[in-house]
């Protein structure tokens, strides 16, 4: 297949870590430059690995595959301290009613961690002490003055103190002498500002006065007593694999203040005699959670399970790579998009894969990288290869917000209080919505950060995109595919060349950036006749022909509606019309078309705006489908 790639709108693919750079631990956002200029040409080069995932996502979701590599190390946790009584995690107060105090160890005989539990001070083992509000408040002159309200300590500490408790008054000194008879460790923690962009010292201010900032801190006695708690092996490995870059220690390190780092990068808060917060269990049972605060996170465990819920456990069985059944038998599918592109199966975390389970198979289809041909106006979208963009910031996704990434049953009628979350059953109460795609935002998208400048550096990155308009040309080459499955590309790339539809490639696609448009040519070799003759004429023999008017698609349609026990039309099939929905291009889409495919924001001041409040997500607005954005009028009574 021959074809050529026309971009639609600004386009950019980061250039990888060369040897030396990843030694130096050099990162990759700070490397603007595009994946590869040629060194003769100095024109730029698409990668083919990127135009192969492009196509293969794209074959999976029009085959109906399986949804794979879904990572189940990643854990889901959370924390619901404000959560009202129509939020469905309400139950999160409720759980953490019974938080102790005490201090970590770990045994290395048993290669197990223990909680030693702290002496109460009257009915409970920690007190709590306000944060000051402002620097005249009578609590500032009472903690530690590490703790005071400046941005470099406004973060999780642990200081040796004594202490005095009279009443609801509490006494703290740094001298640990001063009050000998109470030691013990103050504990900062709560709401901090790792996450706020603040760059005044106005806003810094209002920061730490306002109701956001972190209210109390924590005392914990130094002295323990006799007993000693187990934590759950499961817990522990659930919370390993659950740490954000803020409990792992990577946050401090993008500060660069690295002697402030109280947390292990791959352990978190498991450290020998630190002090913890933990919920009691029942008698003969052992720890299941635990936090750095008395507000930790805790796993979200559906029910008749006793690990934390992965994205794995909501994907249907029969949409998996392996089934387990009754842990007796392994189910391994080879789906469509597995035929064409191969597969390296990875093995089952605790389980090693049975010998009869084929590990790997190689692709039949091959992507060469997309060489410059020719451009409209210029090939850079700055101006220059130098010239470098800001994009506006794009955070990690949160898979967390589950009213976006897992299916809501009709019955639960999108209401908050009804929402199913990672805590109900996988299967039976809710799944996983599928795969992800991003509209399309127009030819000339508004990508770049408006104020770079008062944003953390930490947060910004720099790149050198291509405009729109600029021509690329590169080859699928396949060998010993199906007519079906040379259907299955020729479906997508049909999709690519009509006017009406763009793909997306690269990064920057949340903001609109990297649609394209694919034209091709399809030509196949008949191989009896290529190795029976050596020449055609004054050229080599290759026996290829053009295929004008190729039926493979239609037998890739038909083949579809059979497997699916389907009569009528394959795009009248509702998956397949919420996929070319995302596809649809608008050259230059109106305001009211932007604003309807907008994403929600935590702070949007400016209307239109959903709801009262600055904080879209606050009620939990389930996603809709394509089609409810596309076609609203279908689902008014939905």
């Amino acid at each position: 297949m021959e074809c050529t790639l026309t971009t639609s709108s600004p386009l950019y693919t980061r250039c990888g870590l060369t040897l030396d750079q990843f030694q130096k631990q050099i990162e990759a956002k700070d490397l603007p430059e595009f994946f590869y200029i040629d060194e003769e040409t100095k024109l730029p080069v698409i990668p083919g690995s990127s135009l192969r995932g492009m196509m293969r996502t794209l074959v999976e979701i029009a085959s109906f595959s399986k949804i794979d590599l879904v990572s189940e190390y990643q854990k889901f946790f959370f924390r619901a301290v404000a959560a009202d009584d129509e939020d469905p995690l309400k139950h999160y107060k409720d759980i953490l009613k019974n938080v102790q105090a005490g201090y970590l160890k770990f045994d290395k005989h048993t290669q197990k961690w223990l909680i030693c539990p702290a002496i109460k001070i009257g009915r409970n083992n920690y007190t709590k002490i306000k944060e000051p509000r402002n620097k005249n408040d009578i609590n500032a002159k009472q903690l530690p003055s590490l703790v005071l309200m400046k941005e470099e300590n406004y973060l999780p500490q642990y200081i040796q103190v004594s202490f005095k408790v009279k009443g609801k008054s509490v006494w703290v000194s740094e001298d640990i002498q001063e009050y000998k008879d109470n030691q013990g460790w103050l504990v900062t923690s709560g709401n901090m500002l790792e996450t706020s962009n603040i760059t005044t010292e106005s806003e810094r201010e209002n920061k730490l006065n306002s109701k956001e900032g972190r209210k109390y801190h924590y005392i914990i006695p130094l002295k323990t007593t006799n007993e000693r708690l187990e934590i759950s092996s499961d817990a522990i490995l659930d919370y390993k694999a659950s740490l954000t870059s803020f409990q792992n220690g990577k946050f401090f390190k993008n500060k660069n203040n690295p002697n402030k780092n109280p947390f292990q990068e791959d352990r978190g808060v498991l450290e020998d005699g630190r002090p913890i917060f933990y919920c009691q269990p029942k008698r003969g049972e052992s720890v299941r959670l635990f936090g750095q605060s008395p507000n930790f996170r805790i796993p979200y465990i559906p029910e008749g399970k006793t690990r934390a819920a992965s994205a794995v456990d909501f994907i249907p069985d029969n949409l998996k790579d392996i089934t387990i059944v009754d842990d007796l038998k392994d189910i391994t599918i080879v789906d469509l998009a597995d035929a064409i592109f191969g597969w390296v199966r990875r093995e089952i975390p605790e389980k090693r894969l049975p010998k009869e389970i084929e590990k790997q198979r190689a692709g039949r289809v091959f992507f060469s990288n997309a060489k410059y041909k020719s451009d409209e106006n210029g090939i850079w979208y700055a101006g220059n290869q130098e010239d470098r963009v800001t994009p506006q910031i794009l955070a990690s996704p949160k898979p967390t917000t589950f009213q976006h990434y897992l299916v809501q049953p009709e019955e639960t009628k999108a209401d908050k209080k009804n929402l199913k979350h990672y805590a109900s059953k996988p299967g039976e109460e809710t799944v996983i919505r599928g795969h992800k795609l991003y509209w399309h935002k127009g030819n000339d998208p508004n990508f770049k950060h408006p104020n770079p400048k008062e944003s953390p550096d930490t947060q910004l990155t720099e790149i050198k995109p291509i405009k729109k308009g600029v021509k690329f040309e590169f080859t699928i080459r396949f060998e010993n595919l199906s007519h079906v499955e040379v259907g299955a590309l020729m479906w997508v790339l049909d999709i690519a060349r009509n006017d009406s539809y763009r793909l997306k490639l690269g990064m920057g696609k949340p903001l609109g950036m990297g649609a394209v448009k694919i034209e091709s040519k399809l030509y196949l070799s008949d191989r009896t006749k290529r190795y029976t003759q050596l020449f055609e004429g004054n050229n080599w023999q290759t026996a290829e022909t053009l295929e004008s008017d190729p039926d493979c698609q239609q037998l890739f349609e038909n083949y579809m509606l059979e497997q699916l026990r389907i009569h009528g039309s394959f795009k009248d099939i509702r998956r397949i019309q919420m996929l070319l929905e995302m596809l649809k291009w608008e050259e230059d889409p109106s305001q009211e078309y932007l604003e309807q495919r907008r994403y929600m924001e935590i702070e949007r001041k400016q209307q239109p705006r959903l709801g009262n409040d600055e904080n879209e997500y606050k009620e939990r607005r389930v996603l809709p489908t394509p089609l409810q954005i596309a076609k609203p009028s279908d689902f008014e009574n939905h």
